[in-house]
């Protein structure tokens, strides 16, 4: 591989974004139905508080309104409120923090026969080929799965949509076949390649 470099500034809104959906790149459907149906349990402890909002409301302010489908709306508001409300905000509440206390050195990325590596001040990082689980995109990156880490790079480093596209082409030559295939699988990475 002929070797290739880029210099970008680091956001951390992008590793946020990568490390929510390495979950779905990284477990099978059957762990991720083990690990929500745990999730949605807790969240009947949730229900419980609706519940008894429910019944306080039927029994005050909307007598009415059956008590059960109130619980239903309140349980149903809960979650609605902790997946696209609450989720969204953690995520860009951590990404703020972390750009705010941590310095922003350029970083390094190249990539050759050896592997990908990441270089600024403090990080000198290298994810050699065979490392390489798996690639996929999200809106603002592309990210290399490797355990349960996703180590990305921002799509708007690349100074165009050629380059990139060369890049990807060039990294799924160099991955294992299944990280291939794997990868060829992720919808976001194809479009990439259109």
């Amino acid at each position: 591989m002929q070797p290739f470099r880029l210099t970008y500034q680091v956001d951390f809104e992008h590793l946020f974004k990568a490390s929510a959906a390495v979950g779905r790149h990284r477990y099978t459907r059957s762990y991720r139905a083990r690990a929500n149906l745990v999730l949605y349990g807790v969240m009947i402890i949730g229900g419980v508080g609706s519940a008894i909002g429910g019944i306080v409301l039927h029994n005050t302010v909307l007598p009415q309104v059956p008590d059960y489908v109130l619980i239903f709306l309140l349980f149903i508001l809960v979650g609605i409120f902790y997946s696209k409300v609450m989720i969204p905000w953690l995520y860009r509440y951590s990404a703020r923090y972390v750009n705010a206390v941590r310095a922003h050195a350029p970083m390094q990325f190249t990539a050759d026969d050896t592997g990908l590596r990441w270089q600024d001040e403090d990080i000198d990082f290298l994810l050699r080929w065979n490392g390489v689980e798996g690639v996929f995109a999200t809106k603002e990156s592309l990210s290399f799965l490797s355990g349960i880490i996703a180590l990305v790079l921002p799509l708007d480093a690349f100074p165009d949509a050629a380059t990139r596209k060369a890049f990807i082409t060039e990294v799924l030559g160099n991955i294992s076949p299944e990280a291939a295939e794997k990868s060829r699988a992720d919808k976001a990475l194809m479009a990439l390649l259109a």
